[in-house]
């Protein structure tokens, strides 16, 4: 079972999209066909951002977002229009990315291009043709025919796919068509077809969220982020999604904003128990403590995916560890094997699956739950970000994608 979901991981958060239409070596295809955006991922999921206009792609430039291409390739030549909308743009293309935003971004990691802009005389304003040649670890940028840019790829950083950014700026692109030059096959059985994961916050609103009358002006929308400042009137402060959800992975980056403060913590043996004192008092480290936070799963709080920078480290199922009429291996098993959470105030990511009464749970790419079992979890249930107990409560949440199993 943790075989097969450590493949699925990789297979779905490696997003290698094939759905599109495929590029035969050597000869070129249009990646737009001026009707619609086919062959092309709006990963943010805004709504109203990515349009199709008058023959060409037009970004509206209401939020931080960007516009993956579907397919991924390894060497390649891209050529299309670029049309700035302003004469201070901040646009660009990021090439050799994975579809998902990095860790606390609404961008991808990868090689930037950022735009020429436009002149300050908006009837000065033109097209620009690009070329981009992509092979062999070198990237050479050519505008209108002359050379702009070129730099060397380092090989871990080709992560084949890419894509176009708007850092809340409007322009317009067309005309596009790739060639592809790889000399090797890329796609492998058993790659997905299409993008799976869906937004659950699109850096425009809460849409996705209840918001219920206690919660308004303290959990917000604030650009990338969903923040929240610790003050909800609600007696459940926590903020819960609209739908309920059975098997899936959940991507959510999460960051502590509190100031921290020293404070005791319990130390956890790996089998669940607190360790303890010759005098039997449990035994407590002194750690930064920035307040905490969670993820509840399935509309139960007892599936609680804790986060918080204690002894114990995040990614712990609390209400099964804690619950002493579990046999010792349950509560082993939801205790993390390891702590590696980033200092408070940096962004951490979560990537949680759980299928049936399985979970596994990855924080910053290291596994601190391996499919462990959660007996008795509901089905089915909303998802929560929660807020439910301490005091001054402070941090935010990003980049929060679900992919139903």
């Amino acid at each position: 079972m943790t075989a097969r979901i450590t493949a699925l991981l990789i297979v779905l958060l490696t997003i290698s999209c094939h759905s599109g239409r495929h590029v035969q070596p050597g000869k070129s295809v249009s990646l737009f066909n001026g009707v619609d955006l086919t062959g092309w991922i709006n990963v943010n999921q805004a709504p109203g951002n990515w349009l199709v206009k008058d023959g060409h792609i037009a970004c509206a430039g209401k939020v931080p977002a960007y516009l993956s291409s579907e397919n991924a390739y390894e060497a390649f030549m891209l050529e299309f229009d670029y049309l700035p909308q302003h004469a201070d743009t901040n646009a660009f293309l990021v090439l050799h990315t994975d579809m998902l935003p990095s860790v606390g971004s609404p961008f991808p990691a990868g090689e930037k291009i950022i735009f020429k802009t436009g002149k300050e005389n908006a009837g000065d304003r033109h097209w620009d043709r690009y070329k981009i040649l992509c092979d062999q670890g070198l990237t050479t940028v050519w505008v209108n025919g002359d050379k702009y840019t070129s730099f060397t790829v380092p090989e871990a950083s080709a992560h084949r796919h890419f894509s176009f950014v708007s850092n809340s700026t409007s322009f317009f692109v067309r005309a596009i068509s790739l060639r592809d030059i790889s000399t090797k096959t890329k796609r492998t059985e058993g790659d997905p077809g299409s993008f799976h994961f869906q937004s659950l916050y699109n850096n425009t609103d809460l849409r996705h969220w209840k918001m219920e009358p206690g919660h308004e002006g303290h959990w917000t929308a604030q650009s990338r982020v969903i923040n929240y400042d610790g003050r909800s009137s609600e007696k459940d402060k926590c903020l819960w999604s609209k739908k309920s959800f059975r098997d899936f992975i959940l991507v959510a980056d999460v960051r502590l904003t509190r100031k921290p403060e020293p404070a005791l913590s319990p130390v956890v043996l790996p089998n669940g128990e607190n360790a303890l004192n010759a005098d039997g008092s449990v035994q407590q480290v002194e750690v930064p403590y920035a307040g905490d936070t969670g993820i509840y799963l399935r509309g139960n709080s007892k599936s609680q995916v804790n986060i918080g920078y204690r002894y114990i480290g995040s990614g712990e199922i609390y209400g099964y560890r804690v619950d002493k009429d579990l046999p010792p291996e349950i509560r082993a098993g939801v205790t993390p094997v390891k702590k590696a959470d980033r200092p408070p105030g940096e962004w951490n990511r979560f990537v949680i699956t759980l299928k049936g009464d399985r979970i596994t749970v990855v924080l910053n790419n290291e596994t601190v739950i391996s499919n462990a079992q959660l007996p008795g979890i509901p089905a089915e249930g909303a998802i929560a970000l929660q807020d439910d107990h301490a005091d001054n409560n402070l941090f935010q949440f990003a980049n929060i994608y679900i992919c139903e199993l």
